[in-house]
């Protein structure tokens, strides 16, 4: 009978062990409810066919305030299991504006700055600028996996080339330079070969290195090449001895569409001041003539076929739509400025 008894009770606990959720699915279950809501309210978004029915979706996309704080209640009490640096990471990149957001990121500084399996969460601290700097420094400093230090080497450079390339100042440009320029180095040297997220790490540091010293007022303006609507081929060099004003534009691109008429008028303002307008399309061939026709272009244009053609791609952009000023020598005065100061520029120089 003893033995039967203790058999049961075995039997009952293994039951009982089999039907407690692994911290790894906990994580997992939240993160899921989450997106699920998220996805369920952007299919009813869609499916909406008035203004007023999509209005009411937009005005009730799930926040990620409630799922944050339930993950953040399952990392204080797990600290030490390894599995909870999935929970933390989510936190840190899908509520980084909530407090449970803010004190995951202090956490990934400290209590998981030497922890493996946050290597994809570092990466993405390039876009907490400077207030992630700590972090990064903590990260590279006391982690000894490869690819966490090399996530944090490429996200701290990240953050001071941003910086560099926003600077308004000389000095404050020259030092972001330095910074990223030595975590770059360090990158290089010794994490050559990681890759994140399918994406090798020193491929990206090789374009902002090649912006931070190619891509400058006073560089050499890279040849921008192809061909325009017609099927012509022109190329930038075409028009030197003339200023000329690059505009990096999609009909994809929701931000460039105001800005279109603006360069239809410069480019009429400026025909007879030495100067020239012309465009890098970004949109598929058939979708580049189309947008070319629906904002009446008047200016001639290299089309690119997609945003990572070989023109974008060699002027590494990240934003559009993105403005160039070429003086008459092929050197780049303005970089990513205002139509405005372009515009009183050229006329200056008259």
């Amino acid at each position: 009978m003893r033995s039967i008894i203790l058999l049961l009770l075995s039997i009952t606990s293994v039951v009982a062990q089999n039907t407690v959720p692994s911290l790894t699915t906990e994580i997992r279950v939240i993160i899921d409810e989450y997106e699920n809501s998220v996805r369920a309210n952007t299919q009813k978004l869609i499916a909406a066919t008035t203004e007023d029915e999509k209005n009411k979706y937009r005005a009730t996309i799930p926040s990620a305030g409630p799922y944050a704080t339930k993950m953040m209640k399952l990392v204080q009490a797990n600290l030490d299991q390894p599995e909870v640096v999935k929970g933390v990471s989510w936190l840190v990149t899908g509520a980084a504006n909530f407090p449970e957001g803010q004190e995951a990121l202090k956490m990934m500084g400290t209590t998981f700055a030497d922890r493996a399996g946050i290597a994809e969460a570092v990466k993405q601290l390039e876009y907490h600028g400077l207030p992630a700097e700590p972090v990064l420094k903590a990260v590279i400093e006391k982690n000894t996996h490869r690819d966490e230090k090399a996530a944090a080497l490429y996200a701290l450079g990240a953050i001071h080339f941003k910086n560099f390339d926003a600077s308004a100042d000389r000095e404050s440009a020259a030092a972001s330079k330095s910074k990223a320029l030595e975590c770059f180095q360090q990158l290089y040297a010794d994490y050559e070969d990681v890759t994140i997220q399918g994406f090798k790490l020193s491929d990206s540091v090789a374009k902002m290195f090649f912006e931070m010293t190619s891509l400058q007022a006073g560089c050499e303006a890279p040849q921008i090449e192809g061909k325009d609507a017609d099927g012509v081929d022109f190329k930038l060099s075409d028009y030197r001895g003339k200023y000329v004003i690059v505009i990096f534009w999609g009909g994809w691109c929701h931000a460039c569409h105001g800005i279109l008429p603006l360069m239809n008028q410069a480019a009429e303002q400026l025909k007879d001041k030495n100067a020239i307008v012309i465009g890098v399309n970004t949109d598929i061939e058939t979708e580049a003539k189309k947008a070319l026709a629906d904002y009446k272009v008047s200016f001639r244009n290299v089309l690119d076929n997609t945003s990572s053609g070989p023109n974008t791609t060699l002027y590494n952009l990240r934003n559009f739509p993105t403005l160039y000023l070429i003086d008459p020598k092929g050197l780049i005065a303005i970089k990513n400025g205002s139509l405005d100061a372009m515009v009183a520029q050229i006329i200056a120089a008259k």
